[in-house]
């Protein structure tokens, strides 16, 4: 698996690109045990941004995770396996 795209709704200071990567990794190897979620599907809540870049990920032919934190979809993951 590796990690193409990493689309993020937070400001770098919250949390970086790279540690959104690392927590999907470690949520595809079934080890990630922290305050975020990762679902390989889109919330019920995803705002119109989440879902254009899902959208976009997808005509690319990726696959799309999404990362939330409180419920709320805070980045967008686009995966190769």
């Amino acid at each position: 698996m590796k990690v193409l795209d990493v689309f993020s709704w937070l400001s770098a200071k919250e949390i970086s690109i790279d540690e959104l990567k690392q927590i999907f990794i470690e949520h595809f190897n079934g080890a990630y045990e922290g305050k975020y979620k990762v679902l390989l599907e889109m919330p019920d809540n995803a705002s119109k941004n989440i879902l254009n870049s899902r959208a976009e990920l997808i005509e690319e032919g990726k696959d799309v995770a999404c990362i939330l934190k409180g419920g709320n979809a805070i980045a967008v993951v686009g995966y190769k396996e």
